[in-house]
């Protein structure tokens, strides 16, 4: 197992490299893709080694100007909001919602959204504000990834603008807090709680769809199936990029795509896992195949449709193909779009690969 190397993370989390607006267009160098491989397993080797706090490294955002667009970070309080009670199948997931749930309604967690919009779409000084601008406008939830430990809510700043961009719609990013501070259920609560916030201020859930990255697969049909359970009116679509669905990490891919991927492998069993971390190390075992958790694992019928993105070389590649299937099965909708030789990281690279990708959404948001 490969060693940190500094110089390699310090090209990897280089600010020209990743964190610039723009910098999706740039087509990826066989280099940079190699760079990024030795990266990703170095990273998470050291992390198994020295504990995963020596290794996330603290990222400033990125600065967006503003001829490409406008964000905004928005309280979202809930102490006014209705928001019926849960009724999960498993006790001790309801009682921890329902604890959720009554210190949000006492103005006591601190949820927040970014509102984001691209200068292309409106230059209205409304266009930051939490309220619809006409009664059927047509908004993106984007649901960010981080492994479950982090949030990308700055490094894929460039992207939701981006999106807003290409889409011609707003885009509310909920900031959801991630574990070990705050783990399931915390996370998808965060995401359902910022549907509420919307729908109280006038957004239609019909008229809303949902953009997830990675971990941000599994926080965002969780909060689908949390929705669903309150008997809400789903959701316009749902766009799955690269989603982690499946904490047990049992598809051949996490192994047969390792040399190919930033993704490393860590057994469920580790505490390093995003399975402990995730869901706690005397959960996990119990919680880990929970459809909340694990949502490829339970009923997906309930979903609206589906586009489901990934890269033939990407770690997830099983389970999100897979989900497809699977949601097929059900009688659902789904819809897979596969990119050769694409992995975890060059998914969101490149021109051609980010044109080709949001031609494919334009289908489900337009």
């Amino acid at each position: 197992m490969e060693t940190l190397n500094p110089e390699i993370l310090n090209r990897f989390i280089n600010p020209d490299i990743s964190r610039i607006p723009g910098v999706g267009d740039k087509e990826v160098s066989v280099e940079e893709n190699e760079v990024a491989i030795r990266a990703g397993h170095a990273l998470m080797a050291h992390a198994m080694a020295q504990g995963l706090a020596a290794v996330v490294p603290v990222t400033d955002e990125p600065a967006i100007p503003a001829s490409v667009g406008s964000y905004r970070i928005a309280p979202c309080s809930m102490a006014d909001v209705h928001e019926p009670p849960y009724r999960v199948d498993d006790t001790d997931i309801q009682d921890q919602l329902n604890a959720l749930r009554a210190q949000n309604q006492q103005g006591k967690l601190d949820n927040s959204l970014v509102v984001a919009c691209a200068a292309s779409v409106s230059a209205a000084a409304d266009a930051l504000k939490d309220t619809p601008r006409a009664a059927d406008e047509r908004i993106v939830v984007y649901i960010c990834g981080g492994g479950f430990v982090s949030s990308d809510v700055p490094l894929l700043k460039w992207h939701y603008i981006k999106v807003s961009h290409e889409l011609g719609q707003r885009v509310f990013v909920p900031r959801y807090h991630v574990a070990p501070t705050h783990q399931f259920p915390r996370a998808p609560y965060d995401v359902c709680a910022a549907m509420h916030y919307l729908c109280a201020h006038g957004f239609r859930p019909q008229n809303m769809t949902f953009v997830c990255i990675s971990a941000g697969g599994s926080v965002g049909l969780a909060a689908l199936h949390l929705w669903h359970l309150q008997g809400r009116p789903m959701i316009n679509g749902a766009v799955a990029i690269a989603p982690s669905v499946d904490l047990t990490l049992a598809h051949r891919s996490w192994r047969g795509n390792q040399d190919k991927c930033v993704l490393h492998y860590v057994p469920p069993e580790h505490p390093c896992s995003m399975s402990q971390m995730y869901c706690g190390a005397e959960a996990h075992e119990r919680l880990q195949r929970h459809p909340l958790v694990s949502p490829l694992l339970g009923p997906l019928q309930h979903l609206p449709p589906v586009q489901v993105h990934v890269g033939g070389d990407d770690a997830l590649h099983d389970e999100a193909t897979e989900l497809a299937a699977r949601i097929n099965e059900q009688q659902g909708s789904a819809e897979l779009f596969l990119y050769p030789k694409r992995n975890h990281y060059t998914i969101l690279r490149g021109k051609t690969q980010l044109d080709a990708l949001y031609a494919n959404i334009r289908q489900l948001t337009n």
